[in-house]
């Protein structure tokens, strides 16, 4: 286990469709920053978008990443709803989390003073750098 603190890195750009191709790079440069293969970065970015493409954005989305022992934590937000909850029923809906459950470790929405959030865990996997 490792004694170091956690690092975070932060991106906030304007919340229109246009700009979520930045999540892209922002994941992209945390992968080459932890050494992820390029499966685990391609699972990351995919999860991300999806969640972008289908959310309610407001006028600025901001991405956190938390580096912590062998994970990452990416949080997304703030959304107008929760991305998770407001179709349940719908098939897109579902298909979102299908989608999410088989690329990170774990989604799940979060409430914050200024909206939902929504959050990601990735583990790194430890032959990281190989794939």
């Amino acid at each position: 286990m490792s004694s170091e603190p956690a690092q975070k890195l932060t991106l906030t750009f304007p919340g229109e469709r246009r700009f979520i191709g930045m999540a892209r790079m922002f994941v992209g440069g945390l992968a080459a920053r932890v050494d992820l293969g390029y499966e685990t970065m391609d699972d990351m970015q995919l999860a991300l978008e999806s969640v972008l493409q289908k959310a309610e954005l407001g006028s600025e989305v901001t991405l956190e990443a938390q580096l912590e022992g062998q994970g990452v934590t990416l949080f997304a937000g703030p959304f107008v709803g929760d991305p998770l909850e407001s179709s349940v029923g719908h098939a897109g809906e579902l298909e979102l989390e299908r989608l999410l459950s088989a690329l990170v470790a774990g989604a799940e929405s979060t409430r914050r003073d200024d909206g939902c959030w929504l959050r990601l865990d990735v583990r790194i996997p430890a032959s990281s750098g190989s794939t």
